[in-house]
């Protein structure tokens, strides 16, 4: 495989959305992977569910959700160095392996009645290493499943499987929950990664990435992040990312007091605001590749900020729940339109070689903003009140936008392919 970044593809030949389904491994991928993203989803509702009948303190269930986050921070960029140092196919048959174990254990202690909050916390949180392990791998093996014209179709594709999965898991989570109870629902969540991992042992047509022979961990992940640091887009990339997600981590960090004290109160009204929030990734997902042909990837960023912004200054006025919903909707449609977009400049700006690591750089960035941000928007709504956070937050997205508006990110590589190949052709 080359060493140089995946070529831009021009918005004139755009594929349509659905292309990569063309390729019977990358469509194989696809449709395990969808099950994957739905066990995920189920196994953290599932573990806050539990944690609530085992000691319903509001601390302790938000432990859960902690654990989880933390088993990301702590994995996600040596999971991106293993997966440039290791065969990325080894790496993901582990990282399921172990997503599987997980599941199975929680699932039979919670049967046969000996699960305990802090079981439950220390094993939430293996099962959260083993999803950040499989995450930079997965990413990074996209590339190898379609040619590089299909990479915007493919990236888009698994984007909105995770936003559909996000919408389908916690519904079917809260059906075996009612009929079965949690350790049932752990179990069946084991045979959601079977699929996946069946796809990922048979398959044999892969491009393998160059590696240096005899490079130490240490020397990889400090190659990561100065190729990131060093590389004017890709710095770009992660301030654009960081200062985004700052802004944009008020929906997910404050939707359920928005439901509880500008709303009904009711918890049907959360769900309802999730849903419509889940809907809204997926219409993302479908008009990416329309966006694409119009305007850059950047520009897409742009706007989809803009309209972030707008959503949350109607959430912060309204008290009525489906002109709420509809925001959400909004959000939802934006966060998809930012992710994926993020996600494909990365992917189309990074060498074969350092991939899995600069996506982990990206995720792991990603998440600390989200981290953070929640924490600053809680302690806002606190002392400012709830309408006026979200209001504060829309200035500082609109603020963000302007700032970093000047960034082209994937337009500096595209101007330089078209340079060299006008010098060559002359």
């Amino acid at each position: 495989m080359s060493d140089t970044p995946v070529q831009a593809t021009s918005p004139a030949v755009m594929p349509r959305t659905w292309s990569a389904l063309e390729h019977s491994v990358f469509r194989s991928f696809w449709v395990f992977s969808f099950f994957a993203f739905i066990g995920a989803s189920m196994q953290t509702v599932g573990g806050g569910w539990l944690m609530t009948e085992l000691d319903p303190s509001p601390a302790r269930v938000a432990l859960v959700q902690a654990a989880f986050s933390l088993s990301a921070f702590t994995m996600g960029l040596p999971a991106g160095v293993i997966a440039d140092l290791i065969d990325r196919r080894w790496v993901m048959l582990g990282a399921l392996a172990g997503l599987m174990l997980f599941a199975g254990i929680l699932g039979a202690v919670t049967l046969f009645g000996k699960i305990t909050p802090n079981s439950l916390i220390i094993l939430t949180f293996f099962f959260g290493l083993s999803a950040a392990a499989v995450t930079p791998a997965m990413q990074a093996t996209m590339p190898d499943l379609v040619p590089r014209e299909q990479l915007a179709s493919a990236l888009t594709l698994n984007g909105m499987n995770n936003s559909v999965a996000r919408a389908v898991g916690p519904g079917l989570a809260g059906l075996i929950l009612g009929a079965w109870g949690a350790g049932w629902m752990f179990v069946i969540n084991v045979f959601t990664f079977i699929g996946l991992f069946i796809v990922i042992a048979l398959w044999r047509d892969r491009t393998m990435p160059e590696h240096v022979p005899g490079v130490r961990f240490h020397h990889a992940l400090r190659e990561g992040l100065r190729f990131m640091v060093r590389e004017q887009p890709l710095r770009q990339l992660l301030i654009k990312m960081s200062l985004n997600f700052l802004m944009i981590s008020i929906l997910l960090a404050l939707v359920p007091s928005v439901a509880a004290t500008l709303l009904d109160g009711r918890p049907q009204t959360l769900g309802l605001l999730l849903a419509y929030f889940g809907v809204g990734s997926v219409a993302g997902s479908f008009i990416l590749s329309t966006l694409y042909q119009h305007i850059s990837r950047s520009r897409v960023i742009d706007l989809a900020t803009l309209t972030h912004a707008v959503a949350i200054v109607i959430i912060g006025f309204s008290s009525h729940t489906y002109l709420s919903a509809f925001a959400t909707f909004l959000a939802g449609l934006s966060w998809t339109a930012i992710m994926t977009s993020m996600n494909i400049v990365a992917q189309m700006l990074l060498p074969a070689r350092i991939r899995a690591r600069g996506l982990s750089i990206n995720m792991v960035n990603m998440m600390g903003s989200l981290a953070v941000g929640s924490a600053i928007w809680g302690l806002v709504a606190e002392i400012y009140g709830l309408r006026n956070a979200f209001y504060i937050a829309a200035i500082g997205g609109l603020l963000m936008t302007v700032l970093t508006s000047r960034f082209k990110l994937l337009e500096e590589l595209e101007s330089s392919q078209a340079n060299d190949s006008a010098k060559a052709s002359s």
